[in-house]
């Protein structure tokens, strides 16, 4: 993911809430920092149809490490 980030020159973060307006999908990032917001806000670039295939390939994460007792988590 870094490497598609780095070729739009945004963050990952900026990517990951690119990538579902692509899908027609409204992500809902959060934060309080007034720096984050205007950098989540930031995300006017379009993905490439070969940079969304590639993403569309990444397999989810399974194990979120020390939350994954969190029943949120667990798919529970």
């Amino acid at each position: 993911m870094q490497a598609i980030a780095d070729k739009y020159y945004v963050s990952i973060v900026q990517l990951g809430i690119r990538y579902p307006l692509e899908l027609d999908l409204l992500p809902l990032p959060k934060t309080a920092n007034p720096a984050h917001m205007k950098s989540n806000a930031d995300v006017g670039f379009k993905i490439s149809q070969n940079d969304m295939e590639l993403l569309n390939q990444i397999q989810p994460i399974r194990d979120d490490g020390a939350a994954s007792h969190l029943p949120v988590f667990t798919n529970k």
